[in-house]
């Protein structure tokens, strides 16, 4: 597995790393990865869609990778994250594009598509569904649902995550990018992230079962994050409230044909969540992988390939077969 080198644009506000790969005037599509994560999450896509014949451009978002880390938690709204899309596309040329998203990614996706309506050609999630805009703040769902301990609530204290985090990076992500046991069932204590890395620290960070990559790739991360700190990335969590504030403003439909890529083992984003999908995106195909967790990239790439190529192939009007 060869990742492509990282090429440093310049935007109005911010340096957006990007890696490329594909025949340049190829169909354009854009991956955009989620949290804690960063680009090279799609090391095992990029190779078979430039096989295929499209234009791969991954992104580290602002705060993540080689991107720049901007310093202010309202440097990583919604609106701040569109604007990297749409400032990407601008700098390399390009009119419109499939957007490609998963975790965060996928919140990224389905708002620039109504965002950015006659750019986004098609869109495609992976775990993320899209969801009728919440009654109320999501935060204040969260903590009634699952208590001041579940992640999105947590994550509001300024500093204190990040510098959790940061005692051990290669830890962290040891913790985090495990599958999902068969027999695990859905609890408010799943989403309770930072009690549980502070057992696993106080255990001594003992190998864990169901790790979904090599060590070679959880260096990778880690060495990122060590770069990059957790900054960047917890801020997306902080400015949930804006987010939701500012969605107030967008029409749940989105008119663009999708693709709904679940994972069958993923307690936070289970296949079920992706239900009223139906009801608000017209050209809609959904997918569950089974066996599978949230981490859907590295757990089950060539079952994601298939999906993402013939769909592709089918809608966008590039064969591969």
């Amino acid at each position: 597995m060869k990742f492509p080198k990282p090429q440093i644009l310049s935007l109005t506000d911010v340096d957006i790393a990007l890696y490329q790969a594909g025949p340049v005037d190829g169909p354009p599509i854009l991956l955009i990865h989620g949290w804690p994560e960063m680009a090279y999450s799609w090391a095992h896509q990029i190779d078979p869609l430039a096989e295929a014949g499209y234009r791969v451009i991954a992104m580290d978002l602002r705060g993540f990778g080689h991107s720049s880390v901007p310093k202010e938690v309202t440097d990583y709204g919604i609106e701040k994250l569109v604007g990297d899309v749409e400032g990407v596309l601008n700098a390399l040329g390009i009119s419109q594009v499939v957007l490609c998203g998963h975790d965060w990614g996928g919140i990224i996706v389905w708002h620039a598509a109504r965002m950015l309506e006659e750019r986004v050609l098609g869109v495609i999630s992976i775990c993320t569904p899209h969801v009728k805009q919440p009654p109320a703040d999501p935060i204040a769902i969260f903590k009634k649902r699952h208590g001041a301990d579940h992640y999105f609530v947590d994550f509001q204290k300024r500093e204190t995550p990040e510098k959790l985090f940061e005692t051990d990076v290669l830890a962290f992500f040891r913790m985090m990018f495990r599958t999902v046991p068969k027999s695990a069932k859905p609890s408010s204590e799943m989403f309770h992230l930072m009690p549980k890395f502070r057992e696993y620290m106080a255990a001594g960070a003992p190998p864990l079962p169901g790790q979904v990559m090599s060590d070679e790739d959880l260096q990778v991360y880690a060495g990122a994050f060590e770069h990059s700190g957790f900054f960047g990335g917890v801020n997306l969590y902080r400015n949930t409230g804006a987010n939701w504030e500012f969605g107030k403003t967008l029409d749940d439909t989105v008119d663009q044909p999708s693709l709904m890529i679940s994972a069958e083992r993923d307690l936070f984003l289970p296949p079920a969540a992706t239900d009223p999908m139906v009801n608000m995106i017209a050209d809609l195909e959904r997918y569950t992988v089974d066996n599978c967790g949230h981490w859907a990239m590295w757990e089950q790439p060539e079952v994601i390939n298939k999906i993402l190529l013939e769909w592709l192939g089918r809608k966008m009007g590039l064969r591969f077969f």
